[in-house]
């Protein structure tokens, strides 16, 4: 009986044992889980990089640039832009908010929009896209009514296929070749648009093909007329461009032609289409690097345009001409200022300019302006400008003509 009671025991005791050592067991497991957890949520888990010490320290300004660059990286296709606001003054009192020989920027004594500015992009191989949306005044003046208005602009809408290397076709949209400058405001280092921009052509849309050799290029193009998205008659016109890009800068030389339609008023009721009225022009524009260290640039565009006129078909041949050149120079004082100027001479002997003041032959214009990077994309843009013509088309501060015009003006504009 005794032994019965013992052997009893043995097994009781034995199995509180197992059972304890199993209790322990799970504990223990359960804590290493809840450790585990807790280790994944404060991202221990993750192998530590150890600082390079001698690496350079980024600046609050690059910390910023390589965030965007993340957060643009998650995108399907490239995104960029800008936006732009700006306030001047014309110095003529209450005589006048308006400012001359300006397509864009024509305001004073107000605080004004510039535009917003949406580009899209994407390619994938051979195959690529852009959409460039545009929305306030700047977008609106430099695009088509039938495709601009107070809520959005298409300022470029193209496709491009590239079978090789050294060729690639363009269709759709497209900002013109032709000029030193752009549209969008943060590709100009001047803030106001010169006259030569002005009285050029914008953009075109059509078909384009550019052909590459090594630092040289060549591209030709079969358009509708100049600044129109869509065209009313079968009129076309052409251009063509022939260019070298270097290490330290570039040259090209363009053209640009076609039957630009027009009319005249037979009577008071009774509108016609002029016979003829062709436009040619051309342009050359460059650019070069300057200094050591490339903190400075000098540019030049000389451009020629010619009307050949004819009213009805038996009518003579009337050539109407006009012509502009303009010099560029910049340099970088440090990373967040750089200085530039501009001087320009239009001459204009037909008075068949669209964007100027008044009939004058002469016009001459000096603009002096300052970048200061702020942060990131963030720039102020101040700038001094003065207009010369020949003839009094500009106003003084008494309500009389002048042959001057002086605004000085802040910009700023955010790049992303």
């Amino acid at each position: 009986m005794r032994k019965i009671y013992v052997c009893l025991l043995v097994a009781v005791l034995l199995s509180a044992n197992q059972l304890f050592a199993q209790t322990d067991a799970d504990r223990i497991k359960s804590l290493e889980e809840k450790v585990d957890m807790l280790t994944k949520q404060l991202g221990l888990d993750k192998t530590e990089v150890v600082t390079d010490s001698a690496a350079p320290k980024l600046t609050f300004s690059e910390k910023y640039d390589e965030k965007i660059e993340k957060i643009k990286s998650k995108i399907p296709f490239e995104i960029s832009g800008s936006v732009d606001v700006y306030a001047q003054a014309n110095f003529l009192g209450k005589q006048s908010n308006a400012v001359l020989n300006r397509a864009f920027y024509p305001k004073a004594n107000s605080f004004e929009l510039g535009m917003i500015n949406i580009i899209m992009k994407k390619k994938i191989k051979k195959v690529g896209f852009v959409a460039d949306l545009g929305f306030g005044p700047r977008a609106e003046a430099a695009n088509n009514t039938i495709y601009a208005n107070s809520i959005i602009a298409i300022k470029q809408l193209y496709m491009t296929y590239a079978p090789a290397d050294w060729v690639e076709f363009t269709v759709g949209n497209f900002s013109t070749f032709f000029g030193y400058e752009l549209i969008e405001p943060q590709n100009n280092f001047n803030y106001s648009t010169s006259l030569a921009f002005q009285n050029g052509p914008f953009y075109h849309t059509g078909l384009k093909v550019n052909f590459v050799k090594g630092k040289f290029n060549f591209l030709a193009g079969f358009f509708n007329d100049t600044d129109t998205k869509s065209d009313n008659d079968r009129n076309k016109y052409v251009g063509a461009q022939a260019g070298y890009t270097g290490d330290n800068g570039g040259v090209y030389l363009n053209f640009i032609g076609g039957n630009e339609p027009t009319s005249y008023m037979i009577d008071d009721s009774t509108e016609a289409s002029v016979y003829k009225n062709y436009k040619n022009s051309y342009d050359l524009t460059g650019s070069i690097k300057l200094g050591k260290s490339k903190k400075g640039k000098l540019g030049v565009n000389v451009a020629y345009h010619q009307y050949r006129y004819k009213t009805l078909k038996d009518d003579k041949v009337t050539r109407n001409k006009y012509a502009l050149a303009y010099v560029y120079g910049q340099c970088d004082i440090n990373q967040y200022i750089s200085i530039g100027g501009r001087v320009g001479y239009l001459y204009n002997p037909d008075f068949v300019t669209p964007y100027i003041a008044g009939p004058s032959k002469h016009f001459t214009d000096f603009t002096l302006t300052a970048q200061i990077n702020i942060v990131g994309g963030l720039r102020v843009v101040p700038e001094y400008r003065i207009d010369y013509a020949v003839d009094k088309v500009f106003l003084n501060r008494k309500g009389g003509g002048s042959n001057i015009q002086n605004t000085l003006g802040v910009a700023v504009m955010y790049t992303f």
